[in-house]
């Protein structure tokens, strides 16, 4: 019963600390004079991204490595990311997004998903593909701040201190938040019988990636789209390029090829699919539902698999 009272206090903590994170984001765009998005696809994207990180990092250092626990928390976040977090805030809300986002980095997103595709066609991420994909990211951030300095825009706001430590709040809740939902996940597991193989694939998948769920459901609630969405083109490039990179200097990255075959192509189908879902510059409460219903169809064939 405890383990089921932390999950619902997680969920409570990641909320609040989404909203903090999310308000402070806004402020943070008015003071540098950028657009919500770059705040959302950096920022806001590596501090709800973390959880992820450390709990693959961690996986990699113990037992002699855990690989299959971090290809299943990265392809599985990338896949709750869009399903999960821009399909539950398509679906309450809608999602409105500026036609720049398009033309600028939506297609960065997908080449970062190529990439992803191709470094697991032998079903194993060594460390020179690693270097690689961190390179990649980098490229993505300096894009990202390049294109939007030449727009010439001028912060219309001065920093505020409250500000500042409202974010910091805001990423030290979610940090907590995300701790103790995998903790309790991992307790339910075990009361349940589920196996660590689930759990890696999709259970912790879900627990690392309620942050940016939360995040996209509150920007969205409140009509920042492009927060929303940078969160998660941001999140999920952090997961395929740096998290997935950085694990791989640790150790080779190797993953089953019934797991992979399984799970790469539909990351890089519901991908495509969220490229023509924004042309019109919005994700409709039926599009939303149509990325929340791949996500579950796909968790219930991994089940099938593993």
């Amino acid at each position: 019963m405890q383990e089921f009272l932390i999950f619902v206090g997680s969920l409570v903590a990641l909320y609040f600390g989404a909203k903090a994170i999310t308000d402070s984001a806004v402020h943070f765009a008015k003071v540098l004079g950028v657009s919500e998005f770059v705040i959302g696809a950096t920022v806001v994207a590596f501090g709800t991204a973390l959880p992820e990180f450390s709990t693959s990092m961690t996986a990699m250092l113990v037992d002699g490595g855990k690989p299959e626990i971090v290809a299943g928390n990265v392809l599985g976040s990338i896949l709750a990311n869009i399903g999960l977090a821009l399909g539950s805030a398509a679906i309450f809300y809608g999602i409105y997004i500026d036609r720049k986002i398009l033309e600028l980095d939506l297609s960065f997103f997908l080449a970062t998903i190529l990439a992803l595709y191709i470094v697991f066609l032998d079903f194993i991420v060594t460390w020179i593909e690693g270097i690689f994909l961190i390179a990649i990211y980098l490229s993505f951030i300096r894009h990202e701040i390049l294109e939007r300095k030449k727009s010439g825009e001028k912060g219309t706001e001065r920093l505020r201190p409250g500000s500042v430590a409202l974010f910091l709040a805001g990423m030290a809740t979610l940090a907590v938040g995300a701790k103790y939902m995998v903790e309790a996940i991992g307790e339910i597991s075990i009361t349940l019988g589920i196996s660590e193989a689930v759990v890696a694939v999709i259970l912790l998948a879900v627990g690392t990636s309620l942050p940016e769920v939360s995040t996209a459901v509150v920007a969205a609630k409140n009509g920042r789209g492009e927060i929303a969405m940078g969160d998660i083109i941001g999140a999920n490039t952090f997961n395929a390029l740096i998290i997935l990179g950085a694990s791989s200097m640790v150790g080779d990255v190797a993953a089953s090829e019934p797991f992979v075959s399984a799970t790469v192509p539909v990351v890089v189908l519901v991908s495509l699919l969220l490229g023509f879902m924004v042309l019109g510059n919005r994700i409709t409460r039926f599009e939303g539902s149509m990325l929340l219903a791949i996500y579950f169809l796909e968790m219930m064939a991994i089940l099938t698999i593993l």
